[in-house]
């Protein structure tokens, strides 16, 4: 029987590990991809003590860390939790079975959609949600990136850095990412940023060749591109936790108190996942949650 189960390995889980292992608790990390969203962004240049690093690099960085505790994730993803009077049961799609008195769900958010015609058509063919792992492949090529938050100016920076022209797609009356990296976006002679747009449709034949704009864009309702990087945040992963009762905001996150508890006694919950600092998920707003949670897990523990 563990004290502690946490749910996802992002910087969440991980940060909650360490504090675990600190506080001598029977604890154990379940996770099907090390660093979750952190496995995404080319550079970071806001982590404390890191000016810049690599998403790749950091997720390392965090599991020297807990290799040096002893801990060992659990690559593998959850598939059923059943709560019980006094415990909790975590199923795996490994066909293993855990016990554990407390729940962390640390298990962030999949990347969002943008629900248009011609989107699950072109998925991999023109159709991306991860510059840092697809930019490659558009060198010399017209894209669109579309998105106003910190991830989709950061997508746009990377494939400026090869692509002819980059096209920034917001829905907004303003870029609300970094605005020291919009700056040097407007600085750039290959990208242009559409404002007070979206995109209608995708076409093409075995690859994407235009899509179509909802509104006109300096005369243009098309516009000739062979890629588009998808970069509109994140829908919770909570699918999980519909039959436990856990409450949930209308974005579908997870709502919790100022201790990272959720409404259902002994289940906790941390990072993106959660309903808190709604528009600024960081790695390290969820590193300090992972850790709140894991303290306040803790003090019960000793009072019971």
């Amino acid at each position: 029987m563990e004290d502690l189960i946490i749910l996802g390995s992002g910087p969440a889980g991980m940060t909650a590990a360490i504090y675990a292992h600190r506080y001598n608790l029977n604890a154990i990390l379940i996770g099907d991809i090390p660093g979750g969203m952190m496995t995404y962004p080319e550079t970071i240049n806001n982590f404390p003590s890191y000016p810049e690093i690599n998403g790749i690099d950091l997720i390392e960085n965090f599991k020297k860390h807990l290799a040096s505790f002893g801990i060992k994730p659990i690559e593998t993803e959850v598939s059923r939790i059943i709560k019980h009077e006094d415990h909790f049961q975590v199923f795996t799609k490994n066909e293993k079975q855990f016990e554990g008195k407390n729940i962390l769900i640390s298990l962030g958010t999949s990347k969002r959609k943008l629900n248009i015609p011609g989107e699950d058509k072109f998925t991999g063919r023109g159709v991306h949600y991860c510059a840092t792992c697809d930019a490659v492949f558009y060198a010399n090529k017209k894209v669109a990136v579309v998105g106003g938050s910190d991830s989709a100016t950061m997508a746009a920076e990377l494939l400026a850095e090869k692509s002819e022209h980059v096209y920034l797609i917001v829905r907004g009356t303003e870029v609300k990412g970094s605005q020291e990296r919009v700056a040097r976006l407007q600085e750039k002679n290959n990208v242009t940023i559409i404002l007070e747009n979206e995109i209608a449709e995708i076409n093409g034949e075995k690859f994407i060749d235009k899509i179509i704009l909802k509104n006109e864009f300096n005369g243009l309702k098309e516009l000739i591109l062979n890629g588009i990087f998808v970069e509109i945040g994140g829908v919770p992963n909570v699918v999980l936790f519909k039959d436990l009762g856990i409450e949930t905001n209308p974005s579908g996150f997870i709502i919790v108190d100022e201790n990272q508890k959720t409404n259902i006694d002994h289940i906790y919950a941390a990072g993106d996942i959660s309903n808190t600092h709604p528009g600024f998920k960081q790695i390290i707003t969820a590193c300090s949650e992972g850790a709140i949670a894991v303290y306040n897990i803790y003090q019960n523990i000793k009072k019971s």
